[in-house]
């Protein structure tokens, strides 16, 4: 009984320190913003709180000891100036560290999250494919989830994000993002289109629900999916007139936009 429990510990042990060997903080966005906020506090220390404590200490003469001077005013500016100049080229290699942390580890990290849901895509054309279901009204359920990785990393550290950052590390995500979006809706598209030629003279060409043939419902689904990823990244403080992802997306989904159910497009139909 005791070598078997010896030898349960040992495989625990052992698990332990494989999973301990396998953590790279890197592989976190959390983990490396953190990191990135206490290398900006320092950044901004080395230039002020650090430079007062410094001088007060190596040049701050004693003025109950008169004895204790040893520079004169002119000395001391000197020293504070050559403190000064070496903080301030040492806080110079920190910055660009801070940089790369967000507008490269970051984002990378997120860009890979966020386009996992985008495997869905593919499967639009099933959901309408020789079902006879009635035409969409809403978005696909999975495109709420594109960008959710995105939305909490940034409520967690909207007020941990370094000022000269901005919202640059953002638009680089949804940049990404949205090219491969719209590279899968444009093949998804080519492949209703080839398929509508392929059933254009048989009577298949068009269920009874809504009116509508599959093809069509597959590219109305598609510009209410396109519509309210624009509606997220705009929530998100991004800019999406200038991705030319979403441009694609809108471009590619505009033909369905007079399928909607009513005829013709919504008040806010258009995203952009």
């Amino acid at each position: 009984a005791k070598n078997s429990k010896k030898i349960s510990d040992a495989k625990k042990d052992d698990e332990f320190m494989k999973s301990v060997a396998s953590y790279t903080w890197g592989n976190r966005a959390d983990d490396v913003a953190a990191v990135a906020w206490e290398l900006t506090v320092l950044e901004m220390s080395m230039t002020d709180d650090y430079l007062n404590a410094i001088v007060s200490v190596i040049a701050n003469p004693d003025m109950n000891n008169q004895s204790n001077v040893h520079n004169i005013p002119e000395e001391l500016e000197e020293l504070q100036n050559l403190i000064s100049e070496a903080l301030l080229e040492a806080s110079e290699e920190v910055g660009p560290l801070i940089q790369k942390s967000w507008e490269e580890i970051i984002v990378t990290i997120l860009i890979e999250k966020c386009c996992v849901p985008l495997s869905a895509v593919k499967g639009v054309a099933a959901t309408y494919r020789m079902t006879n279901r009635p035409p969409p009204t809403q978005a696909s359920p999975f495109v709420s989830t594109i960008l959710r990785p995105l939305q909490e990393f940034d409520q967690v550290f909207a007020n941990r994000t370094p000022p000269h950052v901005e919202s640059s590390w953002k638009e680089g995500v949804i940049s990404i993002v949205a090219e491969r979006y719209s590279s899968a809706v444009e093949e998804l598209i080519a492949t209703v289109k080839r398929t509508e030629v392929a059933l254009k003279n048989r009577k298949a060409r068009r269920s009874t629900a809504g009116g509508k043939s599959d093809g069509e419902k597959v590219k109305l689904q598609l510009f209410l999916d396109y519509r309210e990823f624009s509606t997220m990244a705009k929530t998100i403080g991004v800019d999406v007139s200038g991705v030319e992802g979403i441009v694609k997306l809108k471009d590619l989904t505009k033909e369905a936009e007079s399928l909607q159910v009513g005829g013709g497009a919504s008040s806010n139909g258009d995203a952009n």
